[in-house]
């Protein structure tokens, strides 16, 4: 065993002057340096549905209902309003009454919830070598062992996706509470007066707050704060554990009362089950595997390997794949390594401790997906603990040789570089979504869901022929995994089709194929009850969605659905009834103001189907259906100056496209819009407030 040797380079601390100010420059200068680049990234995957489509973080004031509203997320009746990541929702919103949906200000505040992360991990660090306990062993070099600590953790291409995806700010921020709680629960455990460690525990359960408010998976701090004072501060003898364990139940009972007050992803958990492609002993037999693969990750993060969705065989029993049941018997080995010698080596027994026990639920039984990366910005925190311990030793060892010291020194100063550099292009692909998509199909070729998410880019895009493309090579990836997903390409195919001429037999074919990979998907459903209305078979498509409707109660597509069939078969009422539900579940859906505007018309209320109207154009200006629903109430209702108006709209809207062609075009799809056009009429009327405003002008 190789003998330590002090070095005679100067040292810093911590607890001198301007040694703060050093370590939060630097950690911030070479953050700005290779994150820098992130700050103009795109929206991505969870993004719309948590933040860029949820109109509960649309904050427009700073009132307390506007605020209070944030606090729920995407929690809508009748499943209940419950607190779901409470402060990461607020924070979106804040962001959003600040600067809208401009991605700038978003990555910004990602990026301080990082640094910030690394400024503590920094100071919490310092304070554990500074434990009686760890001082004689590491207290000279406590300075620099936190601060490289710090940077090993900050700039790791692990990191990323919780940093530059903005949506992960869950997981960055729940890390910063995390830190800093156990931060400011040292210092309360060492302060010297009773009026100093009652003030640095509420800092404690403050950030606690914090912590607990983000995500869920920071329940697990208590449990970690007692494995801390365990482990590093009263020393891991038989004396210890035996006293903490007849405490251990309140961490533990605290742990459980705030994982349920703060979030309802508990309730029905099991229940998910039924739409993941593995079962609970399948997903207990894969996390393993899984555990190890985040350990070489975080070990050896070559761009190679990171990416957003990986590829991940299911362990189906302990010898399928042969290598599950040997990393179930590594990690057991680890683990009793980390119990049996954590007086002998307490500071290498927490960090592995630690690393495991915040991955426990994330990584066992909540039927959450498998794998992902931003899953390691907590467990990772004391992971490079022991490794810059070594690295610092290293260094002093060849104190005595100078130029084998500047040659170690020089070889770590590289590895800290390539992982920046790495951290730096791995930004550059994830910032944008084209890239970051074409990266992940490129890595996990034999998943559906790259495919189809590099397919929507390609169809917003306007790059129909490729999305088709990705869609089709989506749904041929026929493996379990992938079943759900190939659903989904298969519906994503079937409305292409549904919109093409003469195509209506390959969508329902296509529709029927996704309900077969994914039984009971809402949107494939509404797929084929529109192509029972444009079939003119409404009482088939009301069959339909009654049979699966009750099911689905709050899917806005199925309530929209359900009130076009209602108007098709002249029952306004209930389709007025299922439209304001659809209102009140998505107020920007242009589709149910439009179905409601049809239903008041219709019962008799020419002013609230106007005001209906109205508001599905403005939603969508280029509505064609709205123009010429208008077009006939502000003929019946004499509103000339906005008959005019909205006449001119529908000359422009068709461009080069004749009037009588473009309105038979818009009869023909009579089935499955909510206003029929009458095209006679709307002619006559548009010609005539033409001929009118041409009148006038002369």
């Amino acid at each position: 065993m190789m003998s330590e040797k002090k070095s005679d380079m100067p040292t810093r601390s911590a607890d001198q002057p301007g040694g703060i100010a050093f370590a939060v420059v630097s950690l911030l200068a070479v953050l700005l340096i290779i994150y820098g680049n992130s700050f103009f990234g795109e929206w991505h995957f969870d993004d719309y549905h948590n933040i860029v489509d949820n109109r509960n973080v649309h904050l427009q004031t700073l009132s307390w209902d506007d605020i209070h509203r944030s606090f729920y997320g995407t929690a809508v009746e009748p499943r209940g309003r419950h607190l779901t990541r409470p402060l990461s929702y607020l924070s979106f919103g804040l962001n959003y009454f600040l600067g809208g949906t401009d991605v700038f200000g978003y990555h910004v505040v990602n990026f301080f919830i990082h640094f910030g992360s690394a400024v503590f991990l920094f100071l919490f660090v310092f304070r554990t070598l500074k434990l009686p306990l760890l001082h004689g062993r590491y207290g000279d070099r406590a300075y620099d062992i936190s601060l490289l600590a710090a940077f090993l953790w900050a700039i790791n291409p692990l990191q990323v996706n919780a940093v530059t995806i903005i949506v992960q700010r869950m997981a960055a921020m729940a890390g910063l509470g995390y830190v800093m709680a156990l931060y400011f629960f040292v210092r309360a455990r060492t302060a010297e007066t009773g009026s100093a460690r009652w003030g640095l525990a509420c800092c404690c359960a403050a950030s606690s707050f914090l912590a607990f408010g983000s995500k869920e998976n920071a329940a697990m701090l208590p449990v970690a704060i007692l494995l801390y004072d365990i482990v590093l501060i009263q020393g891991a003898t038989r004396e210890c554990l035996l006293r903490v364990a007849k405490f251990s139940w309140i961490p533990l009972a605290l742990t459980a009362s705030l994982a349920v007050l703060f979030s309802d992803f508990l309730s029905g958990v099991f229940q998910a089950y039924e739409v993941r492609p593995f079962t609970l002993v399948e997903r207990l037999l894969t996390e393993p595997r899984v555990l190890l693969f985040y350990f070489t990750l975080l070990l050896y993060p070559i761009p190679s390997r990171l990416t957003l969705l990986h590829d991940i065989e299911i362990s189906r029993s302990l010898i399928d794949p042969w290598t599950t049941l040997a990393t179930i018997l590594g990690i057991i080995l680890i683990l009793g390594f980390a119990v049996a010698k954590a007086r002998r080596f307490p500071l290498l027994s927490f960090a592995i401790l630690f690393f495991f026990m915040n991955h426990l639920i994330e990584g066992t039984v909540i039927p959450l997906e498998l794998i992902y990366e931003h899953r390691n910005y907590i467990p990772s925190m004391f992971f490079f603990v022991p490794i810059a311990v070594v690295m610092v030793r290293t260094l002093d060892y060849f104190s005595y040789r100078r130029g084998i010291q500047y040659f170690m020194a020089g070889g770590f100063a590289l590895l800290l570089a390539f992982q920046g550099h790495t951290t730096f292009e791995r930004n550059d692909i994830v910032r944008s979504d084209l890239h970051l998509w074409l990266d992940n199909v490129q890595k996990a070729p034999n998943l559906s869901r790259p495919r189809i998410n590099l397919a929507r880019h390609y169809y917003e895009a306007g790059m129909i022929n490729e999305a088709v493309e990705e869609w089709k090579k989506a749904e041929g990836l026929d493996r379990d995994t992938n079943l759900r997903q190939i659903g989904v390409a298969s519906y994503n195919l079937g409305v292409y089709y549904l919109n093409q001429k003469g195509q209506l037999d390959k969508a329902e074919q296509q529709f029927d194929r996704a309900l077969k990979r994914f039984p009971g998907y809402p949107p494939a459903i509404v797929g084929l009850a529109k192509i029972q209305l444009k079939k003119g078979q409404p009482e088939e498509a009301s069959r339909l969605l009654q049979e699966h409707a009750p099911r689905h109660p709050i899917h806005v597509e199925m309530l929209n659905a359900y009130g076009l069939v209602h108007l098709k078969t002249g029952n306004e009422r209930d389709a007025l009834k299922a439209a304001l539900r659809s209102i009140q579940l998505k107020p920007h859906d242009p589709q149910p103001w439009e179905i409601s505007g049809e239903a008041w018309r219709r019962l008799g209320q020419p002013q609230k189907a106007i005001e209906s109207w109205e508001e599905a154009l403005r939603l969508n200006p280029a509505n064609p259906t709205a123009l010429l629903a208008l077009v006939d109430l502000y003929d019946r209702t004499t509103r000339r100056a906005d008959l005019a108006r909205i006449a001119a709209q529908c000359l422009v809207l068709k461009g080069s496209t004749p009037l009588d062609a473009w309105l038979a075009e818009r009869a023909a799809n009579a089935g499955m819009s909510a206003y029929e056009v009458n095209p006679g009429r709307a002619g006559r009327i548009i010609r005539r407030e033409l001929s009118s405003e041409l009148s006038r002008s002369k």
